[in-house]
């Protein structure tokens, strides 16, 4: 029983360390091919949800209620 549950012990420590590699990987993988969400882009009527004006009435719409 003593060798089988050094056998179990092994492969539990084989699997965790083969997944902390595989985590460490993906997760350097996504670090370098994505684009850091905290830099802002610029921002202009062009790459707006919705113009100023419009912005504007909704807002004074909200208001109201």
């Amino acid at each position: 029983m003593s060798k089988n549950d050094n056998v179990q012990q092994e492969q539990n420590r084989n699997s965790t360390e083969a997944a902390e590699v595989q985590n460490k990987a993906m997760r350097e993988f996504v670090e370098e091919n994505t684009v850091d969400s905290r830099t802002k882009g610029l921002v202009d009527e062009s790459t707006a949800r919705m113009t100023d004006d419009q912005n504007r009435l909704v807002t004074q719409h909200n208001l109201r209620k």
